[in-house]
């Protein structure tokens, strides 16, 4: 609805009274909407005019222009409350759901290019569950953002290099495992994680064994043929896994570039930070300083030569903005890595890229699970956290017993049912400000009831199963919208005409819990309508389909704009 803000405003500016930015600012909507459906105070004016609110808001009343779509305004101590047409907003709301299907509330392509790197998990591990995250959000902020008019460009910087491959290679020969081809391609991810626990636990006992390490990684990085062989087999049985998870999910990407990817590209960024003098040494590393913005030195490469995050993020970032040409670029990395991007970004603008201030880290805080009686992140190389793959499962388990007792003959069950666990482990991510800590709790995730997952995919089915039960869609000219005036039927329309907007707010912001909040509204008020206004067999049938089948579009495609499966049946 805010088209009808927007006209309130210019209505206001026509009488002299405001600035149309002066009065959108102040315009808002009343909890009681029997004050109206939006309102505006006049006190500001008591100055200028030199008159009590209360006249001010009555001289106003009888002045302005009703945009269409608004039956009247009242002005009620010192406040102009302005309300609905509601005939009319259901007309344009409904009319335009039908014309535009899932793309209503989607903005026009803007020509805009967004780069959004999320995931980026580290290869020769298994993706534990507090990876969900930055999955997540990444997934939902890059489908908003298509929604919102950008060209998206999705990411998956994979943490393919560095150090922890000469752990693994150091440990997978002392092993002295195979290293025939038939046996590096059967390899799985699995194996790899136990050899990288086993170094941590050895290295402890043998310091030395760091050393071997960071020296299997040095002659990796210098184009070693066996060692790149070793690399290549492990990075391949980690994406075979990833990819399977990632399919679970409904999670997709376009590239797959990961640090490997810009190995040769870092030398480039190395002469530039020595001849523009940025450079220099600091305990044998090579650093650039950053104290005129009360930031410690970036570190750049390691006094054996061995590049660093900060040297493969630089190289990224240029290539991106030679590449995509972005207008923005989101990192969707936890909130403890945010000292890394303050000192990545501030090194781009020492550079002189002026495209450096488009760049954003978005934070978020972890998810926390109970270990041994306290809520803590779980660490996937020590083996303290759960692995996402087993959480998936548990939830596809649950949801099935829920099924088999109240549906056993449903077809596809055990799809749906992963789907629902996905949608609920996922909704409970993305319901909340991402800086905040998620707390796990299997009974409030999987509940069918509160502000859950589920609650908001059986709203869904609910709509779907009417529809199915009817057997027919209503066409525009069978709609009398006389019949879609109750409080009830009013109450969604309102909900389903902010999509656009929401979906606006949700870029703007990047929070997709402004969408996820948006979702539970509907589901809220989807629930009263069909509760308290029979569709099947009512005289107004064709009326209250038409706003069922308008509801159940709105909703899948929030649903889909969170990366949840919008299920028909359960």
């Amino acid at each position: 609805m805010n088209s009808f803000e927007q006209e309130i405003a210019s209505a206001l500016e026509a009488t002299g009274s405001f600035t149309a930015e002066a009065a959108l600012k102040l315009i808002s909507v009343p909890p009681d909407t029997t004050h109206g459906n939006f309102t505006i105070p006049c006190f500001s004016l008591a100055k200028t005019l030199r008159k009590a609110p209360k006249l001010i808001a009555e001289d106003l009343a009888s002045q302005v222009k009703l945009p269409a779509g608004l039956s009247k305004v009242e002005a009620v101590n010192g406040y102009l409350n302005f309300f609905i047409d509601r005939g009319f907003l259901a007309k344009s709301t409904l009319d335009e759901i039908a014309a535009k299907g899932l793309t209503y509330g989607h903005a026009a392509s803007n020509g805009k290019v967004v780069c959004i790197d999320y995931s980026s998990p580290n290869i020769g591990k298994e993706l534990a569950f507090h990876h969900l995250r930055s999955t997540m959000i990444g997934n939902s902020l890059a489908r908003i953002y298509k929604a919102a008019g950008y060209k998206v460009e999705r990411i998956n910087h994979l943490g393919d290099w560095g150090t922890a491959f000469g752990k693994l290679i150091v440990m997978y020969l002392r092993e002295n495992r195979p290293t025939d081809d038939a046996t590096l391609d059967s390899l799985t991810v699995k194996e790899l994680n136990i050899l990288y626990a086993s170094f941590s636990k050895i290295s402890k006992e043998e310091p030395g064994l760091e050393d071997e390490a960071r020296a299997a990684f040095t002659k990796l990085e210098q184009g070693d043929e066996f060692y790149r062989k070793l690399w290549t087999a492990f990075r391949a049985a980690t994406l075979k896994e990833l990819n399977r998870i990632y399919d679970m999910l409904g999670v997709s990407f376009d590239h797959y570039t990961g640090e490997s990817f810009f190995e040769d590209k870092i030398p480039a960024i190395l002469d530039e930070l020595r001849e523009k003098k940025l450079m220099v040494k600091s305990q044998e590393l090579d650093v650039v300083m950053l104290d005129e913005f009360d930031l410690g030195p970036c570190l750049i490469r390691k006094s054996d030569g061995s590049t660093l995050y900060a040297t493969r993020d630089l190289a990224a970032a240029n290539y991106r903005k030679q590449e995509y040409n972005f207008d923005k670029c989101l990192y969707v990395v936890d909130l403890g890595q945010a000292l890394h991007f303050k000192q990545v970004f501030h090194v781009l603008k020492k550079m002189g890229r002026e495209w450096y201030k488009d760049m954003y880290h978005i934070p978020f805080g972890v998810i926390l699970q109970l270990v041994d009686g306290k809520w803590e992140k779980g660490k996937t190389r020590t083996g303290t956290a759960s692995l996402l793959r087993d959480v998936i499962e548990a939830a596809q388990k649950k949801i099935l017993e829920f099924i088999n007792e109240k549906n056993p003959d449903l077809e596809n069950k055990e799809i749906i049912a992963r789907e629902i666990g996905v949608s609920a482990i996922t909704f409970n991510d993305l319901k909340n400000s991402r800086l905040k800590d998620v707390k796990f709790d299997w009974d409030a995730v999987m509940s069918f009831e509160g502000d859950t997952g589920p609650y908001v995919q059986n709203a869904h089915v609910r709509l779907c199963s009417i529809m199915r039960k009817a057997g027919y869609a209503v066409k525009l000219d069978e709609v009398d919208y006389a019949q879609l005036q109750d409080d009830n039927a009013y109450e969604l329309i309102k909900v389903l005409a902010r999509k656009g907007e929401k979906i606006l707010a949700a870029c703007n912001t990047d929070e997709p819990s402004v969408l996820a909040q948006y979702a539970l509204e509907i589901a809220e008020y989807a629930h009263r309508f069909i509760h308290n206004d029979r569709v099947l067999g009512s005289a107004e049938e064709k009326s209250r389909l038409f706003l069922v089948q308008a509801t159940q579009i709105v909703l899948e495609n929030v649903l889909d704009l969170l990366g949840l499966f919008p299920i028909r049946q359960m």
